[in-house]
């Protein structure tokens, strides 16, 4: 009788566990918090990130936040960021001030990287991003 009772503790507690989901984080949540609107872009990198990597990705657009709103950035049509993360070394997110670069859309992208400072850069491993519970501040809290 009470190797029933264990086998029936036993079953119970495998199918419970069976039954949880598996935590997956579909978004990271960037908060903007100046007073400005601003763009941010992000870039993977599969290398440890330098100075030299810190280019505005012409190529690729950025999502504009206004001031005190925030921004859920998606991993992807099949994918979650667990997943997307392991395949890179860092995500980096580049921050501009958003009245600066729309007065800069239309030029070659060289001009573009000469005349909008990026405001921030983020170079964020997976590491970084559960401590920061999948959420990026701007302007970074200490």
């Amino acid at each position: 009788m009470k190797q029933l009772k264990i086998a029936i503790s036993l079953i119970t507690a495998s199918m419970l566990l069976y039954a949880c989901p598996k935590y997956e984080v579909d978004y990271i949540t960037f908060v903007n918090k100046s007073e400005s609107r601003i763009v941010f872009q992000p870039h993977f990198l599969n290398a440890n990130p330098t100075n030299e990597d810190t280019l505005f990705q012409c190529t690729k657009g950025g999502f504009n936040i206004h001031p005190d709103t925030l921004y859920r950035l998606g991993a992807g049509r099949h994918s979650n960021w667990e997943n997307e993360m392991k395949r890179y070394s860092h995500l980096q997110l580049l921050v501009m001030d958003y009245k600066i670069l729309s007065n800069y859309l239309a030029t070659p992208c060289d001009t573009i990287r000469k005349y909008v400072p990026i405001l921030h850069r983020y170079q964020l491993t997976l590491e970084d991003l559960r401590r920061m519970n999948w959420t990026v501040v701007y302007p970074p809290e200490k």
